[in-house]
């Protein structure tokens, strides 16, 4: 059985093996790396397959604004033809030839509105899957984001709670024994590590030599002789 020092190091020790874990767990909280990753191939693909979509619309949209444009040019032309304020042949016929090239190119752009009626619907419906897929890794982007912020809050709170309860922990401790446990700690990250069962440091893995379980059967202070650490031990494990 371990000396009420080593028990009360130990306590000391679980604390601080605590703190350095939980600074381990913040520094791993990811912020979404492989959901960011996804939005931005999704974002590139609606960069490609909405911008088709978009260009045909607008290009809908300007075409059917032009043949309005055109239809009620010819619809004037027509008026002012039919009025008998044209009456020179040659005005007539200039007014003619324009009813003519404006017919002409509504006949043109409605070949192309009809192409553009076939083909815009299923580009906007191929945009709205991917719209929809962006929608999808937002959301979950944000839902990972909150549930890493909740888990860095509640990290906090617990580092601030041990970080509160070291002081008191570490009082009554041998002040030499102590002293050698900050030091090996400031090297080792962890001061103490528990004799295992097989005779083994739970700090570096490695197999104890009997001198060193003797030792610690008579509770004396000893050191792994490969990491450093303190060793404490239950009875039974030696």
């Amino acid at each position: 059985m371990a000396s009420p020092d080593l028990r009360a190091l130990w306590k000391l020790n679980q604390i601080d093996s605590s703190l350095v874990d939980i600074r381990k767990r913040a520094a791993a909280l990811d912020p979404g790396r492989k959901l960011m990753a996804d939005l931005e191939v999704v974002e590139k693909e609606y960069a490609e397959v909405g911008g088709a979509s978009k260009a045909l619309a607008s290009e809908l949209s300007d075409l059917e604004f032009a043949q309005q444009g055109a239809a009620d040019k010819i619809k004037k032309i027509e008026k002012d033809l039919y009025s008998g304020k044209v009456v020179n042949p040659r005005e007539v016929d200039a007014y003619q030839k324009d009813i003519e090239a404006l017919k002409r190119q509504r006949s043109k752009s409605d070949d192309r509105i009809m192409e553009l009626l076939d083909l815009a619907p299923p580009a906007k419906a191929a945009a709205a899957v991917v719209e929809a897929k962006i929608a999808k890794v937002k959301a979950d982007l944000s839902a990972h984001r909150k549930a890493a912020m909740e888990l860095k809050g509640k990290l906090e709170e617990e580092f601030k709670r041990l970080n509160a309860a070291r002081p008191e922990a570490a009082k009554g401790i041998d002040a030499g024994l102590l002293a050698r446990y900050e030091a090996i700690r400031a090297k080792q990250v962890t001061g103490m590590a528990e004799v295992k069962k097989g005779s083994s440091c739970s700090g570096c893995g490695n197999l104890l030599p009997a001198r060193t379980l003797e030792a610690l059967k008579v509770d004396r202070t000893v050191t792994c002789e490969q990491c450093h650490r303190i060793l404490y031990y239950t009875e039974g494990l030696v």
